[in-house]
């Protein structure tokens, strides 16, 4: 039988010895081949795109089944560059129709409203997915990540400096994106508790006085998060 092709980013690689199913291919790709600041960002077998629950499917499945099978890594940094780029867009949009959710909601319009708010909620989880991310990786490199800009010296339209005393940690020297995360989990949990009992004009309530607050908060800061990304990422 013919051997397995692998290759990453359209170069060719070679199997290792003792690499015997998808799942050691994978720790492999991911332990030896990938650059440390890199994830893998696709894969591709035999001309189909494995989603993640696939790659899981996949794990105890032998190489010998596959043909070619083609990773694809991408820099973290240019990840979260190009997903607070996307964010600019995202965000915005969000922010407009979380009110008309809640007005179809309140107009009877449930299935409707219903439907609008899991596209919504699907946003909202990709950004918080996206700020937690980016918070690992920048605030490692610039420990001044999370901070408000100070009220004077500004360096550019988004950005001011930073007084070194407020480097301490201190939530009141923080951007609200942060705190306002760990505050929307229990806001979701009222949302969640809301949809179970069906209770339509509740979760309307929710989502325009709770939810859209929190989401205005995020646009806000919005510029000064991206324009700290950007720049990190111009250094690197």
């Amino acid at each position: 039988m013919e051997a397995v092709k692998l290759s990453l980013n359209l170069q060719n690689c070679e199997i290792p010895a003792g690499c015997a199913n998808f799942g050691e291919l994978v720790s492999y790709m991911e332990e030896q081949q990938i650059p440390q600041d890199e994830v893998i960002t696709r894969i591709i077998i035999d001309g189909s795109d494995v989603s993640s629950e696939r790659e899981l499917e996949l794990a105890t499945e032998p190489l010998s089944e596959f043909e070619i099978v083609e990773f694809y890594s991408a820099r973290t940094l240019d990840l979260a560059r190009q997903s607070m780029q996307d964010a600019t867009e995202l965000l915005p949009a969000l922010q407009a129709d979380l009110p008309n959710v809640a007005t179809e909601l309140r107009g009877g319009n449930i299935q409707d409203g219903l439907l609008m708010f899991d596209k919504c909620l699907e946003i909202i989880s990709h950004y918080v997915s996206l700020v937690n991310a980016i918070d690992g990786i920048y605030r490692r490199i610039d420990p001044s990540f999370r901070l408000l800009p100070s009220a004077d010296a500004a360096t550019d339209e988004n950005e001011t400096d930073f007084d070194v005393d407020s480097l301490n940690p201190n939530p009141d020297n923080e951007l609200k994106t942060f705190a306002s995360i760990e505050n929307l989990r229990q806001k979701l949990m009222s949302v969640e508790q809301a949809q179970a009992n069906g209770d339509s004009l509740l979760l309307a309530d929710l989502i325009e006085f709770e939810i859209l607050p929190i989401v205005g908060i995020w646009n806000n800061e919005l510029p000064v998060l991206n324009g700290r990304v950007q720049r990190e990422n111009a250094k690197a």
